[in-house]
């Protein structure tokens, strides 16, 4: 009878001990996107491109440069654009800035703190002040952009899709380079930028 008391007892606390395995979590949820090869299209001065991003044979976003002069301040201005078509959009701020995002923030569908949604708009990324007596300086958030992304976000059909540009920036050479872009294929989501 003890025989069979402990060896009860032993299946008893072996069969507690026993883990089930756990269930394997279900992979994350994959964006889908629209991916678009810019081809590291480089955009020097006195030079521009537009894009289509949606495959609809419209562009969606352009990038250009502006020569300015500014007399009173004596200098000159090299701007790098970038530019949204009506049907697009770029976050911009009250200081006419947009936001640098690295790989795998967010581009939420309703914005980012302190920017709104604006179409048809047009920021400048970096400039290059030349003064008439002093050196050249360097100004702009994505003047050291090093495969940085641009939000966007397109209206199709009454809807909204969220996505990105990636880009960088060669003061030496004096050039953005334009490497790809996404658009989500699904309305309303908010996205991560390179994903």
């Amino acid at each position: 009878m003890k025989f069979i008391l402990s060896t009860a007892m032993i299946v008893l606390l072996a069969a507690s001990c026993k883990k089930d395995k756990p269930l394997p979590l279900p992979p994350p949820p994959q964006q889908s996107m629209r991916y678009t090869n810019l081809g590291d299209t480089a955009i020097r001065i006195d030079r521009g491109a537009t894009f289509d991003l949606t495959g609809d044979g419209e562009w969606d976003v352009f990038f250009g440069t502006l020569f300015l002069g500014d007399p009173l301040n004596h200098v000159d201005k090299r701007q790098w654009l970038v530019g949204s078509a009506f049907d697009a959009s770029l976050p911009v701020n009250g200081n006419e800035k947009i936001p640098v995002l690295q790989k795998d923030e967010v581009i939420p569908i309703n914005g980012f703190p302190g920017y709104s949604w604006f179409n048809a708009s047009m920021v400048y990324l970096t400039q290059k002040i030349i003064g008439f007596n002093e050196p050249p300086v360097w100004e702009g958030d994505w003047t050291n952009a090093n495969h940085r992304f641009i939000p966007i976000r397109v209206k199709k059909n009454n809807a909204l899709f969220n996505g990105w540009v990636e880009v960088s920036f060669s003061t030496t050479e004096e050039k953005l380079i334009v490497h790809k872009a996404a658009i989500s294929t699904e309305p309303g989501v908010s996205v991560k930028a390179g994903r």
